[in-house]
């Protein structure tokens, strides 16, 4: 019996969009890219997913458009970049349900510092958060904030 349902071709755009995005590792690969990581190995590091749980999401997160490969690494695309809205999302969740936990993850402008009090938009600078005007700060790496990577070619 399958672990779950197979939603690809579901006509509600949010079970197809959990067809791709539902599962913890991908979450978590997302995750990393925006943090500049984009190495097979690095990306295995920082996720402790086995080489073939890893190996199996980024070929799943190439099919799905989320990622390319080159030489260098893995790249966001486009669609991989809009994806940043729901971990912010899951960062907002995370502090509302542990407002005091060692594990956070503050999410902030990088025009005005401002913290988002959204997942997308600077309620103070009234522009969207994308990877280019967000800075991460997690309390694990002692609050230092750090900019998101795009995973563009300079």
């Amino acid at each position: 019996m399958p672990l779950r349902s197979d939603w690809s071709t579901a006509t509600c755009p949010i079970a197809r969009s959990a067809d791709v995005l539902a599962d913890p590792w991908v979450l978590l690969v997302l995750r990393e890219l925006f943090s500049g990581r984009t190495r097979f190995d690095q990306l295995r590091d920082a996720t402790g997913a086995a080489d073939s749980v890893l190996a199996r999401r980024l070929s799943s997160m190439i099919d799905a458009g989320l990622l390319e490969r080159d030489d260098a690494g893995y790249r966001l695309t486009d669609s991989g970049r809009e994806t940043l809205p729901i971990l912010h999302a899951y960062a907002r969740f995370s502090r509302a349900t542990d407002p005091d936990g060692p594990w956070g993850l503050t999410v902030s402008c990088a025009r005005c510092g401002e913290v988002a009090a959204s997942v997308d938009w600077c309620t103070r600078c009234d522009a969207p958060l994308d990877a280019d005007t967000t800075r991460w700060a997690r309390r694990s790496m002692g609050g230092v904030p750090f900019a998101l990577t795009t995973g563009r070619a300079a």
